[in-house]
Formats: C-alpha cells, structure tokens, sequence
C-alpha cells in the first residue's frame, strides 16, 4: 500500500503541528538563495513546524519529535487538523499542545544554516498570518480555516486536483 501511496511522492509522509499560545502561532521561517542551476530566485516563506516520517513511528510520533528537533520543545500531540496531499508527500497537521515558550532553532536546519540558507523559529502574532507565504502554499489557507473554527472535523486540501 504505502509503495502505491507514495508512489509519485519522493518525500513520503510529513507530520507537523499548529501550536497557538497567547495570540501567538509557532512557525519556521526559511530564506533559500537563488539557486540558478535550477532557474529559481530567491524564496522567503513560512512553514509549520514539522518534518519528515521515519519507518516504525506513528506520524503522531513524527510529529512530536520533530518539533523537539526543530524548536527546542516537547509538546502534546491532540487531534488530526488537516492533511495536505502535494506532488513530493503527504502532511499529516496536529494540534500541538506545550507549556513551553522559549523555543530553539535545532536539527538538520540548524545544521545547514549558511548565507544561501537560513532558518529561525518564531511566535508570530495570529492577525500577521494573512501577509505571510507560506510552501506549501495551500497550508496558509488550511490553518486560516482552522483557525476560524477549531471544532471543525479534519480536512483535505490537495496541490494535485
């Protein structure tokens, strides 16, 4: 199953959270250089915070650790948000749930920060959230919906429709 799933999608399965504390959201804030090579200028955007599955974990598990290595902070993992289906994987979004505030820039990020690549992340004020880009793009859109009404069941968005 998972080889027909993921099948077109070389990134596999993401899992990330949507942690709000004080009118504030946690995000990833990614400045990449232009990479000529491949015809592409400069690209500054936001992503929430999340990474990539590894074999023999729930994507609740991937959730929660990747958020211990992106940001320095352990969280809950509450309810399925919504899943957004791209061309390279397939995100799973969760409510994330911390006492924590003091958050810390730390794995592969960290790790890969240079002049062409930069990464930091940030509380960002909920009502700043319309102005920013976000990769994927229709995760903007999804947390807006979520934010507007948190009891909604979880829901889909695609880039492949």
């Amino acid at each position: 199953m998972k080889a027909v799933i993921l099948e077109n999608r070389n990134k596999g399965f993401r899992a990330g959270a949507v942690i709000v504390k004080d009118e504030k959201i946690l995000l990833m804030n990614q400045y990449l250089g232009p990479r000529e090579q491949e015809g592409k200028g400069a690209e500054d955007f936001y992503t929430l915070p999340g990474g990539s599955w590894e074999i023999g974990e729930t994507i609740e598990q991937t959730c929660k650790r990747e958020i211990k290595e992106e940001c320095g902070i352990d969280i809950n993992v509450g309810k399925l948000i919504f899943y957004i289906d791209t061309e390279s994987r397939l995100a799973f979004y969760f409510v994330g749930e911390t006492a924590e505030t003091k958050i810390a820039l730390g794995g592969p990020e960290k790790d890969r920060m240079s002049d062409h690549e930069k990464y930091s992340v940030e509380w960002v004020e909920l009502e700043k959230l319309k102005d920013l880009t976000f990769i994927p793009a229709p995760a903007k859109d999804a947390l807006l919906r979520y934010l507007d009404n948190p009891d909604q069941p979880a829901f889909f968005y695609s880039t492949n429709i």
